[in-house]
């Protein structure tokens, strides 16, 4: 694991949050992710919240870059497996299951063009394109604020083009040894549990207009309303926030779990990842778009 990416170093990190927007930004983000999950039991079964964000990408970047000359190339179980492994995303056995659900869910379809069967080669559809373009679109609108060609990139997501190559951007900086967790690995706790980081951005957005982002007073929690809108169990949300509790992350200010206090380590913690986050997706799409650019003029 290498050092700090030459775009997220800790100057540039500290930088974007001390930007006057940024919190906007953060309860942007939080708010949307929030909104636009819908529980799926199976795949919170299977995989943390890292694991499903990344594999869906893994997915693309595969079928993006299948070279036609290749026949072993493209988006194969083998493949992703392996992917799976080298970025340290879960094991070759959950990977499979989880392309399994992906089949049956829609986002995968097998290569109906494929002459040896025994690849298993596998297509991405429109419906996997769209989830996580519709997650990209959240957060490059929330961040386009913080950067002078925000708008710009904001604008390249609806450049199809631009698809593959932000994608193989993305794995490209991963290679290289980059990871969201090395800004904050204090959020590992929420990350590598199912639910966790959804947990966490319901909390953000919960904070009250007039308050810090992340809040830092004293916002409502319902065990119950978590569990079921994030499909996971009661038991599992309150042994989340009992560890966070542990951890020094929250605070019960009373007796019971009717509203928790997200403590300084929590949100300085938050506010890092956010950063780091925001500048991976911009270094990504910058690559991504100067791509696009040289191969409309290729022709």
């Amino acid at each position: 694991m290498s050092g700090e990416a030459g775009f997220a170093t800790s100057e540039a990190i500290t930088a974007l949050c001390e930007q006057p927007r940024f919190p906007r930004a953060i309860r942007a983000t939080a708010s949307g992710l929030s909104s636009m999950h819908h529980g799926r039991h199976l795949l919170n079964w299977l995989m943390d919240d890292r694991g499903r964000m990344l594999l869906g990408y893994l997915a693309i970047y595969l079928h993006a870059t299948r070279d036609p000359r290749d026949s072993s190339s493209g988006l194969t179980p083998t493949r992703i497996k392996a992917l799976c492994t080298e970025f340290d995303v879960c094991s070759p056995g959950r990977a499979g299951a989880m392309l399994s659900l992906m089949r049956f869910s829609g986002y995968l379809t097998p290569d109906i063009d494929i002459i040896d069967r025994r690849q298993r080669r596998l297509v991405a559809t429109d419906k996997l394109y769209a989830l996580l373009r519709s997650r990209l679109k959240l957060h490059y609108t929330a961040m386009a604020p913080l950067f002078a060609d925000g708008e710009a990139m904001l604008a390249a997501l609806d450049d199809k083009i631009v698809d593959g190559a932000l994608v193989a951007a993305m794995v490209k900086r991963y290679r290289a040894g980059f990871r969201l967790v090395s800004a904050a690995p204090e959020l590992g706790l929420f990350g590598e549990r199912n639910g966790g980081m959804l947990i966490l951005a319901s909390l953000i957005a919960a904070g009250q207009e007039d308050d810090t982002v992340p809040p830092s007073r004293p916002v409502p929690i319902s065990i119950a309303a978590l569990a079921r809108r994030f499909a996971v169990s009661r038991p599992h949300v309150l042994k989340l926030i009992r560890e966070a509790e542990e951890r020094g992350f929250l605070e019960r200010p009373g007796p019971d779990l009717r509203v928790v206090v997200l403590k300084p380590a929590l949100i300085d913690a938050t506010q890092r990842f956010f950063a780091a986050s925001y500048l991976f997706l911009a270094d990504s799409m910058r690559e991504a778009m100067a791509v696009s650019e040289r191969r409309r003029k290729a022709g």
